[in-house]
Formats: C-alpha cells, sequence, structure tokens
C-alpha cells in the first residue's frame, strides 16, 4: 500500500463530536425558530405560544388537527433541508467543518483508507478536501437518517476511528483540523 498520498491527523474524542454537534444544533435550533417567529410576524399570527410549540419544538397534543400536523410535516421537511444545505455549504466551501466542529478544532477530509498508526492517530488517505458531492451524500444520509428516526451517528461507536455510517458511504472521516502535533 502506498502511503505517500495520506496525512496523519487525531481522531477526536467523542465528547468532542458531541459538543460540536450540539454547537451546530443550538445555532440551527435559534435560525429555525428566527425564521419561524418572521413567518409569524408577517403573516399576522398573534398567538406566538400554541404557533411557537407547534412549529418551533413540534410538541403535538390531543388539540393537534391534521391540518397542524401536515403544515409541522412541511416545517419539518423545510428545517431538515435547511440544515443539509448547512452542512454541505460548510463541509465542502468552508473547509471542512460547520461552525461547531471549527469550534472545537474539527474538520471531514476524504477517506479511503485510514491505518491505526498509534492510539487516536491514524494514516488518512488520501485526506483532501470534501467535494461538493460528497459533502452532499454525506449530509442527505445523515439527516435524512436523523428524520426517518434512525440516528446514524450512533453507528460512530461500531466503526473504527469513530467514523460513522453517513461517513464511511460518503468516503469521509472526521479528525483534529491540524494533524498530528
Amino acid at each position: 500500500m502506498f502511503f505517500g498520498r495520506g496525512r496523519e491527523f487525531l481522531i477526536p474524542s467523542l465528547a468532542h463530536r458531541f459538543i460540536a454537534e450540539m454547537v451546530d444544533f443550538f445555532i440551527l435550533f435559534f435560525i429555525k425558530a428566527t425564521i419561524i417567529l418572521s413567518i409569524m410576524h408577517l403573516s399576522g399570527i398573534k398567538d406566538i405560544s400554541k404557533f411557537a410549540m407547534h412549529y418551533i419544538i413540534e410538541e403535538i397534543d390531543e388539540d393537534t388537527s391534521m391540518e397542524d400536523l401536515q403544515k409541522m410535516m412541511i416545517v419539518a421537511l423545510i428545517y431538515r433541508l435547511l440544515v443539509c444545505f448547512y452542512e454541505i455549504i460548510c463541509i465542502w466551501g468552508a473547509g471542512g467543518a460547520t461552525p461547531g466542529k471549527f469550534l472545537l478544532g474539527l474538520q471531514v477530509v476524504t477517506c479511503e483508507t485510514s491505518v491505526l498508526i498509534a492510539p487516536s492517530r491514524v494514516l488518512v488517505i488520501p485526506s483532501s478536501n470534501v467535494s461538493m458531492t460528497t459533502s452532499t451524500v454525506r449530509a442527505l444520509i445523515k439527516n435524512f437518517s436523523i428524520a426517518s428516526f434512525f440516528p446514524a451517528f450512533i453507528t460512530l461507536l461500531f466503526f473504527q476511528h469513530n467514523r460513522t455510517a453517513y461517513d464511511i458511504v460518503a468516503g469521509t472521516i472526521v479528525v483534529r483540523r491540524n494533524g498530528v502535533r
């Protein structure tokens, strides 16, 4: 095997990956809330509490009508597409990192092969920037697996080097941004 094309990286801990996801979740939740509240304001809806519970928090109770459920599904789909767009642009166009990953020093790079060199150190081949197509595949699998109640991120507990199923399918890996120190 020819290792000249690869680069050494540190594998981030599960805690770092989780915190990065939480940062991104809160950023996206704030964006979602802002968009929904703007739509409410522009459309003249006055009952903010009911609307917020249905469309921001997505709470369903016995008083939720079929029409409300349909609207909630549309909002949820639009939100999933927004999240995909956010991840595609960040991973492809912003150096391989969403804001959460960037703040924690993480990056997504291409990975055909990863070889363990030392504990938490891997040689990643080819370790290049992620293309738009690869970023799109990764984002769609990640976000629509969550929407279908199969959290694909849990698979990082079972694959080598904390890779998830969507990383393996897309040919990517999450690493510490600065490589090996």
